[in-house]
């Protein structure tokens, strides 16, 4: 039997080899997904941010849209300075609340008197007095105002609860003059007070080398006397002389009284109400209520009715009261549009360039004392010069200048930016309260300067106050050693005493910058060097003196300044002119975005300076002069000025200065 043959089994396969190590397979790096979510998230941050501020910014701005205000009948313009009037507003100012912060500017306050004189609404002015009044030559155009006001038969009414001379000089216009019965008014005669530091610094080893062109330039006395000079006092007592007979003869001729039996008053000093009184200086004895219920009988409102609308437009939604007192407030006036005429108005512009403050170099910004855009710094100021310029609709322009001086290269730096604009159109300068050193450098670049008699001009010169510290070092223990290329490797350096090369070395590098400010002066008011250094010699003048030297065209104010350049490019008389105001004003949305530090520029040099500057004085000298501080205002604003003169000097060893940070008494 043949076997039967069976398919076999499928032969497995082999068994895998014996297991052995293998490093595990690398994924692929995804380094790039953290850092996108990284970058999103920041992308984010930013696009929210940029759309908080611009929501913010719109919203802030929509609260500033102000309703119109609406000056009903029978109000009274209402005058109380509760801050100091400045120059020139230098932004809108804004708070997150939505308020408005919008100061009064002096441009402002006048026109806004002299709107009032022809509005039918307004019926009078309510004069109450808080201090803080501006400076002579501003005060006076005021004052000139509500005369002329007056012309219009429109009455004024003041009370004084407590005050000083300006004060009651600035109430003189007024028709009655009331205060209280336990009020008073510090009418003493004229005087002045002037610190003095060298005692103090010898005290702590610090001498200051002061030279001066020439002896009129006293500024630097305050570091290096104890004392007026001669000189100094001369200037000084006429300058208080013009000012007491200037106070005599208003009061005098407002009151109809005799100047001697004034100026015999005056000399006896304080005065209460009751004793005003018997003297004819005031009309009468009355608490403000009863003031207020005076006006209210002019006006003709029943006297039962005794609650007042305060500065009643600043609060619209309310419904008041027509038989009320309708006090609107000298800011909220200005900013209205009530008492515009239908005069027309000319497709002509002006330019007022404000030149407020130290002069320095190099752009506005922040400074140790607050109030940045309060000073003249070169770049920034002939920027707003050349930006008027270029501007076609512009046909002429005003340089409105308040500033004691301060560096000697920006004042020319600006000197010679007006000589190429006067190329081109015509330059006025209006002087302000103060006009001196700098302050006049400016000006007698232009083509014609306008000065209130009370303004405070000339100090034509220069000095250089340089502070040495070697005594200073040497108290503490402290030795210097030197390494030097040359003789002039050390010149100057405060950590040495000043050598007489040295010395000599700065004088002669200071004499031909005083002889270029006279040569200058003389070639602008046409006089030979002789004649003018005669005028110069850092001597300071009233504006009404200047005149008669011929330092200055013409006798007026801001208004005269205006009438002027109207006059000068064919504007007709009665008619307006467009006027456009520089530094411009910063809309609400760029002063938000800075505030956050966005947008802003720089002056890094300036802010080393600054920070120089703190180190060297400390923060409780800069907290003493600070408005918080205890110490009065004119002791403040003489320890402003000899630090501020200090700051610069940090930077520019020669300056334009004005001799002394006076406060008349």
């Amino acid at each position: 039997m043949s076997e039967i043959s069976t398919p076999s089994a499928p032969i497995p396969p082999p068994p895998p080899p014996p297991p052995y190590y293998m490093p595990p397979q690398r994924k692929k790096s995804r380094w790039w997904i953290p850092l996108l979510i990284v970058v999103g998230v920041f992308v984010l941050m930013i696009v929210s941010f940029i759309g908080i501020i611009a929501a913010i910014g719109s919203s802030v701005a929509d609260s500033f849209e102000e309703e119109e205000v609406v000056i009903k009948n029978n109000s009274v313009l209402y005058i109380n300075f509760k801050k100091p009037l400045q120059e020139y507003d230098k932004s809108d100012g804004f708070s997150f609340d939505g308020s408005s912060d919008k100061t009064l500017s002096f441009f402002d306050a006048l026109n806004a008197i002299k709107r009032a004189k022809n509005d039918e609404n307004i019926k009078g002015i309510y004069y109450v007095a808080n201090g803080n009044l501006p400076g002579m030559a501003k005060m006076v155009e005021l004052q000139e105002a509500m005369v002329d006001f007056k012309s219009s038969g429109k009455f004024i009414y003041s009370y004084i609860e407590t005050g000083n001379k300006n004060d009651y000089f600035f109430a003189l216009p007024s028709d009655s003059i009331f205060m209280p019965r336990e009020g008073f008014i510090e009418g003493q005669a004229m005087g002045a007070s002037v610190m003095f530091y060298k005692n103090m610094l010898d005290k702590i080893g610090v001498n200051v080398h002061v030279q001066q062109f020439e002896e009129y330039k006293s500024f630097g006395e305050t570091f290096s006397r104890t004392n007026f000079s001669d000189p100094a006092k001369e200037e000084l007592r006429v300058l208080l002389q013009q000012r007491h007979e200037l106070f005599v003869s208003s009061v005098a001729s407002f009151r109809n009284l005799a100047l001697q039996q004034v100026a015999y008053h005056v000399d006896k000093g304080i005065y209460r109400a009751d004793s005003l009184w018997s003297y004819g200086w005031i009309n009468g004895i009355a608490t403000e209520t009863q003031v207020r219920d005076i006006i209210k009988s002019r006006l003709g409102i029943s006297e039962q009715d005794n609650s007042d609308n305060e500065e009643g437009n600043e609060n619209k939604k309310k419904k008041k009261s027509s038989s009320k007192l309708e006090l609107v407030s000298l800011k909220t006036y200005a900013h209205s549009n009530s008492g515009t005429d239908e005069t027309e108005i000319e497709d002509k512009e002006i330019a007022i360039i404000y030149g407020v403050g130290g002069i320095r170099t190099g752009k506005t910004s922040s400074n140790p004392f607050g109030g940045g855009d309060m000073e003249i710094a070169s770049t920034s100021f002939i920027e707003d010069l050349r930006r008027a310029r270029e501007d076609d609709d512009i046909k002429a322009i005003i340089i409105r200048i308040d500033s004691p001086g301060g560096s000697a290269l920006a004042s020319d730096m600006i000197w010679e930016e007006i000589q190429k604009t006067k190329k081109v159109k015509p330059v006025y300068a209006s002087m302000s309260d103060v006009a001196a050193s700098g302050g006049y450098y400016i000006p007698m670049a232009c083509d014609t300067i306008v000065a209130s008699p009370y303004t405070i001009t000339g100090s034509i010169g220069v000095i250089s106050v340089i502070p040495n510290f070697a005594g200073t070092i040497d108290k503490v223990g402290i030795t210097v050693d030197t390494i030097n290329m040359g003789k002039s490797s050390q010149f100057m350096n405060p950590l040495l005493a000043y050598t007489d090369a040295d010395k000599a070395r700065l004088k002669g590098m200071m004499e031909p910058i005083y002889t270029s400010f006279v040569s200058k002066a003389a070639q602008s008011r046409k006089k030979t060097y002789e004649d003018m250094r005669m005028l110069a010699k850092g001597r300071v003048w009233t504006g009404a003196d200047a005149h008669k030297n011929g330092l200055v065209d013409v006798l007026g104010g801001f208004q005269t300044a205006i009438d002027l350049a109207k006059k000068r490019i064919g504007v007709k008389k009665g008619n307006k002119v467009q006027i456009s105001i520089y530094p411009r004003q910063k809309d609400k949305f760029q002063e938000l975005l800075e505030s956050f530090g966005i947008g802003k520029e720089k002056d890094e040099e300036d802010a080393h300076i600054n920070e120089q500057f703190k180190s060297f004085v400390g923060n409780a000298v800069l907290e003493s002069v600070s408005e918080k501080s205890a110490l009065p205002a004119p002791v403040r604003q003489q320890i402003t000025d000899a630090l501020n003169i200090t700051r610069i000097g940090m930077k520019e060893k020669v300056q334009m200065a004005l001799p002394y940070s006076v406060h008349f008494e």
